[in-house]
């Protein structure tokens, strides 16, 4: 599992444990399922490289930052 080079710029893990979101120079934050390693959600909107990312206490909602200005909130299909 991996993009941009093999490399995340950031991680998060879900509060359950099953999913990880990731963030990259791609501008997109993707959400995986950590037993598979597979792709389960990529989020676009971001004009720059994606800088972090977070759950909600609940999972529910995925938080992301870039270094274009922007804070984006994200529903998980989770």
């Amino acid at each position: 599992m991996g993009y941009f080079g093999d490399c995340f710029y950031n991680v998060a893990i879900s509060p359950d444990g099953q999913t990880m979101a990731s963030s990259g120079a791609d501008n997109t934050v993707k959400v995986w399922q950590i037993a598979t390693g597979q792709l389960l959600q990529t989020n676009i909107g971001h004009r720059g490289l994606v800088i972090s990312v977070a759950f909600s206490p609940d999972g529910k909602t995925l938080a992301s930052s870039s270094i274009d200005g922007t804070i984006k909130l994200w529903r998980t299909n989770c």
